[in-house]
């Protein structure tokens, strides 16, 4: 076992030696890193990955503490990590890979869009660990904000399970983007289907309370299904995203809050 002292964020890590994962046949760093809690840029880390290519029976380390590093149970902190840049990274695509917002990882590196890379600079990776917040019931979720806690469990390219709050039925979807709520997508045609069910037959603007499910955590939510815009799975039979609202979220077209989803959000979390 290590200990690591952290000068920026007056934090002390205790890291346990790395588990080992064995690749399976399906498996991708991003299946990989959703499985176990983890990112797809710690993997790459850890493992000294530069692409994305994996193959089967290939042993993978795994910082068991990866999450708990220089958090407590009733609190939310901050730690920071240190990056070298490689050939081929982007600032987008390392706010992805760590599931952190560019907006932030550019300001905590004093960086601007314009800023440029070079191979071998070091930048720092924020690493938010969100507290266990106690819940109603085991069929309600955390009512956590999304600002500063929601967004960092539920990182752009997250796969969660979505429960419906009244009929309780379930589907897997992806967030694909969206920075001031998340803009999401089914996983697969089943659960395009499964959602146009809970919703009477087809799509729509409606707002229903749900339970969004990322590994362990579950949190309060509201979704609306109507597909719009971009999207990014191609197979699923539905054409563009939806919106899921956390606490505290807001709208894309003009930055504000919702009621109708926080009235939902309030029913997921067993506040009303």
């Amino acid at each position: 076992m290590d200990v690591g002292w952290n000068q920026d964020s007056k934090t002390v890590s205790i890291i346990s030696p790395a588990t080992v994962y064995q690749v399976k046949t399906g498996d991708t760093l991003w299946k990989i890193a959703n499985q176990l809690n983890t990112t797809v840029g710690e993997l790459k880390e850890l493992n000294g990955i530069y692409g994305d290519m994996i193959y089967v029976g290939q042993e993978l380390k795994i910082n068991p503490n990866w999450q708990n590093q220089g958090s407590t149970p009733s609190n939310n902190s901050i730690s920071y990590n240190s990056y070298k840049i490689r050939a081929g990274d982007t600032m987008w695509n390392l706010s992805i890979e760590h599931g952190i917002p560019m907006t932030e990882l550019l300001k905590v590196n004093n960086m601007t869009e314009n800023s440029s890379l070079s191979i071998g600079q070091i930048i720092t990776i924020p690493v938010h660990h969100i507290a266990l917040k106690d819940k109603v019931s085991e069929k309600h979720g955390e009512y956590l904000d999304w600002w500063s806690e929601a967004q960092y469990l539920f990182s752009i390219g997250k796969i969660a399970t979505v429960t419906d709050f009244q009929t309780g039925k379930s589907f897997q979807i992806k967030r694909s983007t969206g920075a001031f709520h998340a803009d999401c997508e089914p996983l697969t045609s089943k659960d395009a289907e499964v959602i146009k069910e809970i919703w009477g037959g087809e799509y729509s603007w409606k707002e229903r309370a749900v339970i969004v499910q990322v590994g362990e955590r579950k949190i309060a939510a509201s979704m609306a299904s109507m597909p719009h815009d971009v999207q990014s799975i191609t197979d699923n039979n539905f054409e563009g995203h939806f919106d899921i609202h956390f606490r505290n979220s807001t709208r894309h077209k003009d930055g504000l809050i919702s009621t109708a989803h926080q009235n939902q959000i309030q029913i997921a979390a067993g506040l009303k």
